[in-house]
């Protein structure tokens, strides 16, 4: 085996968003950061592959946070990126079973766009999108901090300050109630199309439905669309590329197609094990993995989340002949039942991307929906069988934006969690971090310190899923690790 000393200050494992904003953030400060991907583009679950003569996204994922103040917009000013984004107004639009509503950026339009569409529900509910605003603004402002939860040392304490406020009594009250207990105490209850609207948005944004989603959680999930929702053109494939580049123009190196295979400690470092056979030495690590995956890579059996405690995903890729249509918007929310939105299929997201230049009519479409892992952990003759029932009712979702899809379909391509943890190492699958319920989030969040020197990023810690959310906590992973070097983070 050869043996190098690459003398690292830090070693980032994987390129999803977490990880490339902890190695941006890292060499912007001065430190010599070496990133590590398998795989050959970057972004994990928020990259993209080329399929068939179409490009995909690996996840359906809205961006948001590039507006002026926005996390992901103070990741890109402080390493010097410039990135262009188109704000959209609506930020996506919802297919109910008998209407079809945009989620419209004004609260005051929202308000009576709102009145319209659900006349006859209680007035409660206007009181519910009113709280929305206050606390869902509220969490906002505090995410915008850049707070560094949960506070397990001194530096989590004096990070986290400059996001006290005497406005902080508008989410306090909260922290440990759910969506659901809100709605109740407003009296927003008994519109079940009402109801599914806000519930669809919350288990894509957060894993949870009103009955269990943690309340200051779910406040931001249904403000944050109005706040800043952008089109980048390229996905987010093209912004974890443009990390990618401040990463490399500030000395540090990624490399793609070699990935670490194990991890031990090391006297004060950490000893690496590539999948070419290297070897290399870093004072620090930045694991852009799900627990289980560290485990993995140090030899243990992976902590796997309970059940019920996180989801994997459905997803399936169309390429389609787009020659004649109409521009579409790019995001819509598909529900096919009011009363059950957790059940495969009954609640999806379909993502539109026009091709560029001479392909601009072949459009890739991703179609996703929530599954339990476990549902495709079952003998192979019985996992076609949901896959192919599954495909069949998210193409039947993209017929109500697009009727005549089926005419239309150049290559039609699934993803299930097998596929997930095939390629991205996700064991048992699991996609978007844990259901954010009231025990996991803010102060109550699971801690991203795993050892001397060595930190967690990514969608299972503090805040949780989302481009926003692994950006946080690529922040607070290079402040971990730049402390722990005697450096200065930018952010």
């Amino acid at each position: 085996m050869v043996s190098t000393d690459c003398e690292a200050d830090i070693l980032v494992i994987g390129s999803g968003f977490g990880g490339l904003t902890a190695a941006a953030l890292s060499a912007r400060a001065g430190a010599r950061v070496h990133v590590f991907e398998r795989h050959t583009r970057p972004g994990g679950c928020a990259g993209d592959f080329a399929l068939g003569g179409f490009w995909f996204p690996a996840g359906a994922t809205v961006v948001t946070g590039l507006e002026p103040g926005g996390i992901l917009r103070q990741v890109f000013d402080a390493v010097g990126l410039d990135v262009e984004a188109v704000p959209l107004d609506p930020s996506i639009v919802f297919h109910l079973p008998d209407r079809v509503v945009p989620y419209v950026a004004s609260h005051a339009a929202w308000e009576a766009l709102f009145a319209e569409q659900f006349a006859g529900a209680p007035a409660g509910y206007r009181r519910f999108w009113r709280w929305v605003r206050l606390v869902g603004g509220e969490v906002y402002r505090i995410g915008a901090a850049l707070p560094s939860f949960p506070l397990e040392r001194p530096a989590d304490i004096r990070r986290s300050l400059r996001a006290v406020s005497p406005s902080l009594v508008l989410a306090a009250p909260w922290l440990f109630a759910t969506i659901r207990r809100v709605k109740r105490l407003l009296g927003a209850d008994g519109d079940p199309a009402a109801d599914a609207l806000i519930n669809a948005l919350l288990l894509d944004a957060t894993g949870a439905t009103a009955t269990d989603c943690s309340a200051v959680q779910g406040a931001i999930a249904l403000d944050l669309y109005r706040r800043g929702c952008q089109w980048v053109d390229g996905g987010t494939g093209a912004l974890a590329m443009k990390l990618v580049r401040a990463i490399r123009a500030s000395g540090g190196t990624v490399t793609f197609g070699n990935g670490v295979a194990g991890l031990r400690p090391d006297g004060s470092g950490w000893r690496v094990r590539l999948d070419d056979g290297t070897t290399l030495s870093a004072r620090a690590v930045i694991a852009n993995l799900p627990p289980g995956g560290l485990d993995l890579l140090m030899g243990r059996p992976p902590r796997l989340p309970e059940p019920g405690k996180a989801w994997g995903a459905f997803v399936l890729h169309l390429g389609i002949d787009a020659t004649g249509l109409a521009p579409l918007h790019p995001f819509h929310q598909i529900v096919s039942d009011l009363n059950d939105l957790e059940t495969p299929g009954n609640n999806c997201l379909v993502s539109i991307y026009p091709g560029r230049g001479d392909r601009a009519n072949r459009w890739s479409i991703s179609v996703s929906t929530h599954v339990p892992p476990a549902a495709f952990a079952v003998p192979p003759a019985q996992a076609q069988r949901l896959r192919c029932r599954l495909e069949g009712r998210l193409l039947e979702a993209v017929r109500r934006v697009i009727p005549d899809v089926d005419h239309r379909t150049l290559l039609l391509r699934s993803a299930t969690p097998a596929t997930y943890q095939r390629f991205t190492g996700r064991p048992g699958g699991f996609v978007g971090g844990l259901r954010q319920t009231p025990s996991v989030v803010a102060l109550r969040a699971p801690g991203r310190r795993a050892g001397r020197g060595m930190v967690l990023a990514g969608d299972h810690t503090f805040p949780g899923q989302g481009t926003v959310g692994t950006a946080l906590s690529g922040i607070n992973a290079a402040r971990d690790v730049l402390e722990y070097l005697g450096m200065e983070a930018p952010l």
